[in-house]
Parts: structure tokens; C-alpha cells; sequence
């Protein structure tokens, strides 16, 4: 039983496709007010006449739930092509849900809805090693690029040292924390991981290697990171890397000698994980999109409203004022604690949504010397911070 199921590729498939469909409905339902439901935080939709009303997204909530159940019973070309358009259209009423997760959940899929998976046509099955190839492409994207991001300052002086302080209980001046340079062996071999699902040789070492650094996520997560939804996503990650990789000697082909279909999506996928992120090394290409996760090389916001704003706030955003007075005659919200109280989520990092945040608050209401809108990124220094104006968020 076991050997039939590690050697069939449509089996393989076949869990793969189970488990995200799986994990996304938990994920879905710890991020709920993400989704639906009251919520004072604004949605923010790629086009304006995209904005409805809380009943909508409630319906929208509620058939992706419907086909994520489906879609876990019955793996089937339509059910799969429901389900992305579903997804696709939830992202653009609010790019608050363009989550990590949320887009590789989409790229696992989309293979899936251009060609039918299981059949008795064994002509049809001979499609199911190119998609296996697609999974192992969109992985190597993901683990390189995640690795090489965290070569940087902030992540080895701020995302390190919190995961040790979270991980194993360590004050602020343990010598583990001044040992700077075991943060470049993590990203190292986050790096190595990728490199390695490329050759049939390596794969396996690979694959018991991100299993590892996952299992150590989910336990970072469960005992000292709040961000909950990311554990369903761990969890799912550790299913299709194994069920991807795992004893998969197939040699890696780049563009795929297989229908035209899949063909063209594989070298879409190419261009997708494997160039276009280093466009974010420019700012020129969204960093969730470029797999820049827990490098503290994106941008959080903080918007300052003096007393005659504060009159025209929602009393609840009081909960979200920083402790220190950053300015005079006034409170300062921190929108990333905001998003993670309200939405268990993290802000999406990219300047057309926090513009469309400080929006939200500059009203024809109120004057715009009265609003202070600050993207930064950590630690918040000369340099590290940007000033929008009301002007620039319309």
C-alpha cells in the first residue's frame, strides 16, 4: 500500500491536491474576519467597483468554503477551475487576502484545472510526472528565493534573534543571541534546500530538510508567534514537498516536453518564482510575491492623528494606539497590530496598500495637516521611513 503510494504519481497528485485544499479551509477559517464579518478595517479591492457590502463577502465566504469541500471529495478539472476563480475574485475585492499562503495555494492548483488528473485513459495519465515537475519548479522558487531574502541585516538582527528568544526562552543577553552568523546558516540552508529538489541525487536530503526547518515554524509558531494562520500552511508545505520530492528520481526539465497547456504553464511558473522575484530586490515586484517572508525587509505603517482626527476615528481603533508619544497632541496607530487583532493577518506590504489605508483616514472631514501617514521598515530609523501625504493616498 505504502509502496503503491509513493511511486504513483497520480496518487501523489491526488494528496497534494487534498491537503491544500485541506489546509486552506482551516486557513481560511482562523483568518475569518479576513473573509467576512464585521470588521472596521478597510477592504481594500483592486478596482472600486469591487467594494460590496459585508453580506456579499459573506456569500463569497461561504461558496469558497462549499468548493473547498467539493474539491477535497472529488479531484476534477471544473471543480479546481471553480475554486481558483473563486479565490482569484475574493483577492481582487480585498488585497488584504493576497496572503503567502493564499498565492502558492494557487499556483499548487492551477496545473490541475488544465488537464485531467485521473482517468482511465492511460493516455491522460502520462501528464501527471510534468505536473509533479511543475510542483518541484514552484518549490525550488520558493525555498531559494525565501533563503536568499533572509541574507540581510534585519532578518539576522531582529527575525533571528526573536525566533531563539520565542523558541527555546532566552533573555536579551543569552550568547546564543550574539551569534550572529548561525542566522546566515538558517537562510543557508533554506537556500540549499531549493538547490537541492533540483537533482534526482539530492532530493531526498532536500525534502527530510525543509520537513525539518517546517516542523520548527510550526513549533515557533505555537509557542511564540501569533500569527496562527501560517500553521495550516506549514503543515501543507511539509505534505507537498514530501509528496513531490520525496524518493522522485525524475530529472528536472525546465520546459517539459508535454501538452501545450502545461508546457506554457511551466514556463510561466518559471518566470513567475524563479525571475520576477529579483524585481523586489528593486521594489518592483510585490514581496509576498517574491517569497520575502519574516525578513523585516518590507514595510509596516503607522498613521499619526492629532486631536480634532481622533474625533473622527471609530473608537475602536483606540485599541491599536502605541504606547510611546511619538507625537504632540495625539495618538499613533499601528496598523500591523491592527491587521493581526482583527484579521489575524499581517498587513500585505506594498505602498498601493497603504495607501489605499491612509485613505481610509484622510477625510474631506478633517484637515490634512491633522493626519501623519509613516511607511517603515524595522528598526525604525533615519532612512528606514516614508512620509505619505492625504494627496498621495487619493
Amino acid at each position: 500500500m505504502y509502496k503503491y503510494f509513493i511511486h504513483d504519481a497520480t496518487m501523489r497528485i491526488r494528496w497534494i491536491h487534498l491537503f491544500v485544499c485541506f489546509c486552506f479551509l482551516l486557513g481560511l477559517v482562523v483568518s475569518l474576519p479576513l473573509w467576512a464579518g464585521e470588521r472596521i478595517f478597510p477592504h481594500i479591492p483592486v478596482f472600486q467597483y469591487l467594494k460590496f457590502t459585508e453580506s456579499i463577502h459573506w456569500i463569497i465566504t461561504i461558496l469558497l468554503c462549499l468548493i473547498l469541500i467539493i474539491n477535497i471529495l472529488y479531484l476534477k478539472k471544473i471543480w479546481t477551475t471553480v475554486l481558483l476563480c473563486l479565490i482569484i475574485f475574493a483577492v481582487l475585492c480585498d488585497q488584504m487576502r493576497l496572503q503567502p499562503w493564499v498565492y502558492i495555494y494557487v499556483l499548487i492548483l492551477f496545473p490541475m484545472c488544465l488537464v485531467t488528473i485521473k482517468s482511465k485513459d492511460k493516455n491522460v495519465n502520462k501528464h501527471d510526472s510534468f505536473i509533479l515537475n511543475y510542483f518541484l519548479i514552484l518549490l525550488i522558487g520558493i525555498y531559494v528565493w525565501s533563503g536568499l531574502n533572509k541574507f540581510t541585516p534585519s532578518f539576522i538582527d531582529i527575525v533571528y534573534p526573536y525566533m531563539l528568544k520565542s523558541l527555546f526562552n532566552l533573555n536579551d543577553g543569552h550568547y546564543l543571541l550574539k551569534v550572529r552568523e548561525w542566522g546566515l546558516l538558517f537562510a543557508s540552508l533554506e537556500t540549499f534546500i531549493g538547490i537541492g529538489l533540483v537533482f534526482s541525487k539530492t532530493r531526498n536530503i532536500a525534502v527530510i530538510g525543509a520537513i525539518i526547518m517546517h516542523l520548527q515554524i510550526i513549533v515557533w509558531v505555537i509557542v511564540g508567534n501569533p500569527n496562527y494562520t501560517i500553521l495550516p500552511w506549514n503543515i501543507c508545505m511539509i505534505a507537498v514537498v514530501y509528496l513531490s520530492g520525496w524518493n522522485n528520481d525524475q530529472t528536472l526539465q525546465l520546459i517539459p516536453d508535454s501538452s501545450s497547456l502545461l508546457r506554457k504553464s511551466t514556463i510561466g511558473l518559471l518566470i513567475l518564482v524563479w525571475i520576477m522575484p529579483s524585481l523586489n530586490l528593486k521594489n518592483k515586484w510585490d514581496a509576498y510575491l517574491s517569497f520575502n517572508l519574516y525578513t523585516e525587509r518590507i514595510s509596516h505603517m503607522y498613521v499619526g492623528l492629532r486631536q480634532k482626527a481622533l474625533n473622527e476615528i471609530n473608537p475602536r481603533l483606540s485599541a491599536y494606539f502605541v504606547s510611546e508619544n511619538i507625537i504632540d497632541d495625539g495618538k499613533v496607530i499601528d496598523v500591523e497590530k491592527w491587521a493581526f487583532d482583527e484579521l489575524k493577518v499581517p498587513v500585505y506590504p506594498a505602498l498601493r496598500v497603504h495607501k489605499a489605508i491612509g485613505k481610509y483616514f484622510c477625510k474631506p472631514t478633517i484637515d490634512a495637516d491633522q493626519i501623519m501617514l509613516v511607511t517603515y521598515r524595522r528598526p525604525f530609523i533615519n532612512g528606514n521611513y516614508k512620509i505619505l501625504t492625504c494627496k498621495e493616498c487619493q
